[in-house]
This record gives C-alpha cells, structure tokens and sequence, in this order.
C-alpha cells in the first residue's frame, strides 16, 4: 500500500512542468474600436449567424482569440451579472492595440544554461526498498524457531511480525560537467532499514503475559561515482540519467530480549563492504537558474557479505554453586543456516557443521529508491 502511495505522488509531481509549459504558451490580445455606426455581435463566426449584442461607433473591447478572421470578445456583466460572448467581423472594428503575451520569463535574464564553474550539488532523499535475502530470512527463522518452542512446550502466543524489505535513503552528489550535458558525479548517502517481531507468550505457569523481542536493524553508507547525462526537454525542465559503481558500507546488528526473567538473550553486530552497481532516471524542474527541484528513481544491485562482528549470548544458568546469569562473547563470520526446521543466523570463529545449508550470509541490497531533492550549480 504504501509503495502504491508512493507511485502516485511521484506522477502528481511528474504532471508539475507538462502543466507549466501550457500555461506558458504564448497568447495573443487586442484592444478593438467600433469603427461604424452600429456593429452586430453574432453567435457564431458566421456573417449568416444571429445578432446577439449590437454595439456603437466608439465602444472600445478586447479580444483574446481569433476564429478565422472574427474575434471572439466577451461584453459585460451589466447590472443583473449577465456576459453575452461571441463574434465580431473585422470590418466594423479598428484595431487600435495588438500585443503578444509572451510566455513567462521567471528570469530576468535568460540563457541556455548556467555559465558557471560547471558544478552542482545533489541532496535528496526518500523511501528505499530492497530484497533483504538471508539477513531477513535467519533473523526471522531465530523468531520462528524461539515462538516454536513455546508453542510446543504448552504456551499460548500472540505474534506481531513485520517484513524487513524498506527503509529511508538519503544522499548527496557532487557533479562536475565536463561539458554543458555530460558530468561526473561522486556522491555519498545513508540508509537505515529496521525491523520489529514481538511474541506475547501467556498461560501455563506464567501468571501474567510475558513479552520476547527481536529487533533488526541495517546501515548502510553508499559512496557512488557515476557519470551523469542532462537532457533539455523545456526551458524549465529535463532529464537526466546516470550510473556508475558503487561501494557499499554495511553494518547489521539484531538483538533479542524479553521482560520474562531467567530466559536467554542474544546479541549480533557485524559489519561487512562489497562492490555493486547503480542507475537511475530523474526529472529536474528549474526554480532559477542556479537551483532546480528533483525527484528522481533510482536502482541499485548490490550483494554483500562476508560479516564479520561479535556474537553476544546472556544465558540463565542453574547449577548446583550458581544460580544466575552466564554471558558469553564469540568473535567471528556471520553465517547462514538452514537445517530440518527454521533457517538462522549465528556468528562463529569457524565454519559450523551438521546443517543441510551453511554459507556466509548475504544482504541482498538489490532494489530502488524514489527521492525528491534540490540540485543547487556553481
């Protein structure tokens, strides 16, 4: 739904130059004179059609269009709020004004382009979506695996769980062109995704409803380079297109607690960079000369892997000289599991054995964004 809303808000904005450039079309206007005794205003362009206003030597009136040779004027309101619309021949007028209204000149002096240093600054920003791959599946299947448990062990659940593909993405380019329709761009951003699963566990030997959380969470820091093409559809707007690499910054951290005394909690945080690609296509609607309004789609591909981070587990513990709490830290690669039930996600110093799948978990980043923005030339 929210994408939906998304799509139509961009081809709202999308309308905004097509309707400035027809309501800069140029018009034309006239200041008539009657130039004989009585001259009749017909209902249509037609020397046959009815009269339906008569008018005296020396009535002055404006047109704003023409039907052939007639000019269609407009006379009133009279008293009662009445207007009589229709034609007039130009042999019974004198035409004593003509002028061209031009289309509007929202600068006072006007070029082709800017004639600055040919640099330009890009901020945008707007909502991100991406196919998340093992990170949403293991950190999902540890929920799964947790609200299993429970379940089997006799515990009735209330489960809220929301999917982990969108985020908010915010950037800044720095655009330098080479020539007036071609730049290089080098820009940076960031991107945060979360996600949210909760589990009510009541009944049994628990008195009152106890609460479990997991709570995930991504960062991400592009730093772009990418060529970037301009072009002029309109005097105030264009298009333009880029693409080029991209390195990608990541940092993933999940964490799971609950308010239920003596039950475990668990800790990930890791971080990992890679390569990918992106492209995008955006339109530019000019403000002045030196500033324009952007919004503008962009698509990205982008795999990442090789975490590596630390693993925090907390464990109630009950033995026969300890009753408490055990914490433990393990440092190492983030791994992807998949055995008989629930996939997961575990951080370990060596590769682990006796699942059906095990590999280096991947963050697949692949997706688009929408944004808006300003672009500001120097």
């Amino acid at each position: 739904m929210r994408l939906n809303n998304c799509l139509k808000y961009l081809m709202l904005v999308c309308m905004i130059p097509f309707t400035l450039y027809t309501l800069n079309a140029d018009t034309f206007e006239w200041e008539l004179k009657i130039s004989v005794e009585k001259a009749n205003v017909r209902l249509k362009p037609d020397a046959d059609s009815p009269a339906v206003y008569t008018l005296l030597n020396g009535t002055i009136l404006k047109s704003y269009e023409k039907v052939e040779e007639w000019f269609r004027v407009v006379i009133g309101p009279d008293e009662k709020g009445f207007s009589v619309i229709g034609y007039i021949h130009p042999n019974n007028v004198e035409i004593i004004k003509e002028k061209i209204i031009k289309e509007l000149d929202f600068w006072e002096e006007e070029s082709e382009y800017f004639k600055g240093i040919g640099l330009e600054v890009r901020l945008s920003g707007g909502p991100a979506f991406f196919y998340s791959g093992d990170i949403n599946r293991g950190t999902r299947g540890l929920y799964d695996s947790t609200a299993d448990f429970y379940s089997s062990a006799g515990y009735m659940l209330d489960q809220r769980t929301e999917s982990f593909k969108k985020g908010f993405d915010v950037t800044g380019d720095v655009i330098y062109y080479v020539k007036p329709q071609l730049g290089i761009g080098l820009g940076i951003g960031f991107m945060r995704a979360t996600g949210t699963n909760f589990l009510d566990v009541s009944g049994k030997d628990i008195p009152w409803s106890a609460q479990l959380g997991s709570r995930l969470r991504i960062d991400v820091v592009p730093i772009r380079l990418g060529l970037y093409f301009t072009l002029p559809v309109h005097r105030l707007f264009s298009i333009t297109f880029n693409g080029g690499p991209s390195l990608y910054l990541t940092q993933y951290s999940y964490f799971f607690e609950t308010d239920w005394e003596n039950t475990n909690s668990l800790f990930h945080k890791a971080n990992a960079k890679n390569l990918g690609f992106h492209g995008g296509i955006g339109l530019e609607v000019s403000l002045t000369q030196q500033a324009s309004f952007l919004i503008e789609g962009q698509g990205r591909y982008a795999k990442i892997s090789n975490y590596t981070g630390k693993l925090i587990l907390t464990e109630y513990v009950v033995s026969d000289d300890f009753v408490g709490y055990d914490r433990s830290e393990v440092k190492g690669t983030l791994y992807y599991l998949e055995g008989e039930k629930f996939p997961s996600l575990v951080i370990s110093d060596e590769e682990p054995s006796g699942f059906t799948t095990i590999r280096k978990a991947v963050f697949d980043f692949s997706g688009f964004s929408l944004r808006v923005g300003v672009i500001v030339k120097f």
